[in-house]
């Protein structure tokens, strides 16, 4: 569970994620920052909501996630997770992704976003934890 103000925001933000594609998006409108920068493998840096948003697919509905670790300092989260994205058919877009990630919070909400996996597993079998 989350012990500081910083890890319970981006708690809140990645489990907030759906059900449906109008949720996800207004999770992201009201959890990061206007100025918020995502980096994410094999994509373009993100720059703002509107670039974070054209980069999520249309049919995104669902994120699931399992935290394994958690670590903070300040206003910057680790998150060490497994997590698994559904499109509003029920399709996988991801699943049992391996992900550690780093945040950084700024006023209640998330700044910049920096995940860190492999692109080339988007899905997995099973998950390893």
């Amino acid at each position: 569970m989350p012990s500081t103000d910083a890890e319970r925001v981006v708690h809140d933000f990645l489990t907030r994620m759906g059900p449906t594609p109008a949720d996800v998006r207004q999770t992201v409108d009201s959890c990061l920052t206007d100025d918020c920068v995502w980096e994410n493998p094999g994509s373009p840096v993100c720059r703002g909501k509107a670039e974070i948003l054209a980069l999520l697919p249309a049919d995104f509905a669902r994120l699931e996630v399992r935290f394994r670790h958690t670590a903070s300092t300040a206003d910057t989260v680790l998150t060490e997770r497994v997590e698994s994205m559904f499109r509003v058919d029920g399709t996988p877009i991801a699943q049992h992704l391996k992900v550690m990630a780093a945040f950084e919070v700024r006023a209640g909400r998330i700044s910049a976003w920096r995940d860190y996996y492999d692109h080339t597993h988007l899905i997995s079998e099973r998950p390893d934890w």
